[in-house]
Protein backbone atom coordinates (compact mmCIF):
# COMPACT_ATOMS: atom_id res chain seq x y z
CA UNK A 1 0.00 0.00 0.00
CA UNK A 2 3.02 2.24 0.40
CA UNK A 3 3.22 2.09 -3.41
CA UNK A 4 -0.26 3.58 -3.77
CA UNK A 5 -2.26 0.36 -3.92
CA UNK A 6 -5.49 -0.06 -2.01
CA UNK A 7 -5.85 -2.92 0.45
CA UNK A 8 -8.13 -4.66 -2.07
CA UNK A 9 -5.52 -4.33 -4.82
CA UNK A 10 -2.81 -5.73 -2.55
CA UNK A 11 -5.09 -8.64 -1.66
CA UNK A 12 -5.77 -9.30 -5.36
CA UNK A 13 -2.04 -9.21 -6.18
CA UNK A 14 -1.21 -11.64 -3.41
CA UNK A 15 -4.09 -13.92 -4.37
CA UNK A 16 -2.55 -14.52 -7.80
CA UNK A 17 0.77 -12.78 -8.31
CA UNK A 18 1.41 -14.20 -11.77
CA UNK A 19 -1.92 -13.09 -13.27
CA UNK A 20 -1.98 -9.63 -11.75
CA UNK A 21 -1.94 -6.74 -14.21
CA UNK A 22 -1.13 -4.31 -11.39
CA UNK A 23 2.56 -5.21 -11.12
CA UNK A 24 5.36 -5.80 -13.60
CA UNK A 25 7.39 -8.98 -14.14
CA UNK A 26 10.29 -7.74 -12.02
CA UNK A 27 8.00 -7.15 -9.05
CA UNK A 28 6.34 -10.53 -9.55
CA UNK A 29 9.71 -12.25 -9.47
CA UNK A 30 10.78 -10.32 -6.37
CA UNK A 31 7.57 -11.39 -4.59
CA UNK A 32 8.17 -15.02 -5.51
CA UNK A 33 11.76 -14.66 -4.34
CA UNK A 34 10.62 -13.22 -1.01
CA UNK A 35 8.29 -16.18 -0.59
CA UNK A 36 11.18 -18.57 -1.22
CA UNK A 37 13.38 -16.72 1.27
CA UNK A 38 10.53 -16.83 3.78
CA UNK A 39 9.67 -20.50 3.44
CA UNK A 40 12.78 -22.19 2.04
CA UNK A 41 15.81 -19.91 2.24
CA UNK A 42 18.10 -22.91 1.81
CA UNK A 43 16.77 -23.24 -1.77
CA UNK A 44 18.19 -19.86 -2.83
CA UNK A 45 21.28 -20.35 -5.01
CA UNK A 46 23.27 -18.41 -7.57
CA UNK A 47 20.81 -19.41 -10.30
CA UNK A 48 18.00 -17.85 -8.27
CA UNK A 49 19.91 -14.58 -8.08
CA UNK A 50 20.78 -14.74 -11.79
CA UNK A 51 17.09 -15.16 -12.59
CA UNK A 52 16.36 -11.95 -10.70
CA UNK A 53 19.15 -10.15 -12.52
CA UNK A 54 17.68 -11.38 -15.82
CA UNK A 55 14.42 -9.49 -15.09
CA UNK A 56 16.30 -6.31 -14.18
CA UNK A 57 16.96 -6.60 -10.45
CA UNK A 58 20.13 -5.07 -9.14
CA UNK A 59 22.18 -6.73 -6.43
CA UNK A 60 21.00 -3.97 -4.09
CA UNK A 61 17.35 -4.84 -4.80
CA UNK A 62 18.02 -8.52 -4.15
CA UNK A 63 19.76 -7.65 -0.90
CA UNK A 64 16.86 -5.41 0.13
CA UNK A 65 14.34 -8.17 -0.61
CA UNK A 66 16.29 -10.59 1.59
CA UNK A 67 16.74 -8.02 4.34
CA UNK A 68 13.07 -7.01 4.46
CA UNK A 69 11.89 -10.62 4.37
CA UNK A 70 14.31 -11.63 7.11
CA UNK A 71 13.36 -8.63 9.25
CA UNK A 72 9.66 -9.44 9.06
CA UNK A 73 10.39 -13.08 9.88
CA UNK A 74 12.33 -11.92 12.92
CA UNK A 75 9.55 -9.59 14.03
CA UNK A 76 6.88 -12.28 13.57
CA UNK A 77 8.84 -14.79 15.59
CA UNK A 78 9.49 -12.30 18.37
CA UNK A 79 5.81 -11.39 18.50
CA UNK A 80 4.78 -15.06 18.47
CA UNK A 81 7.27 -16.05 21.16
CA UNK A 82 6.32 -13.14 23.41
CA UNK A 83 2.61 -13.42 22.75
CA UNK A 84 2.41 -9.88 21.42
CA UNK A 85 -0.96 -9.05 19.86
CA UNK A 86 -0.66 -8.46 16.12
CA UNK A 87 -4.27 -7.56 15.35
CA UNK A 88 -4.65 -4.12 13.82
CA UNK A 89 -0.95 -4.12 12.88
CA UNK A 90 -1.72 -3.15 9.27
CA UNK A 91 -3.94 -0.31 10.48
CA UNK A 92 -1.10 0.93 12.71
CA UNK A 93 1.30 0.89 9.76
CA UNK A 94 -1.18 2.80 7.58
CA UNK A 95 -1.68 5.40 10.27
CA UNK A 96 2.07 5.91 10.67
CA UNK A 97 2.48 6.33 6.91
CA UNK A 98 -0.24 8.97 6.77
CA UNK A 99 1.26 11.13 9.51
Amino acid sequence: MAQGFTREEVDSILADIDRSDLIDMKTKQLLHFAETVNKNAYKVHEGTIEGLRDVGCSDEEVFEAVAVTALFNYMDRMADALGAPMENFQDMVEQMMNE
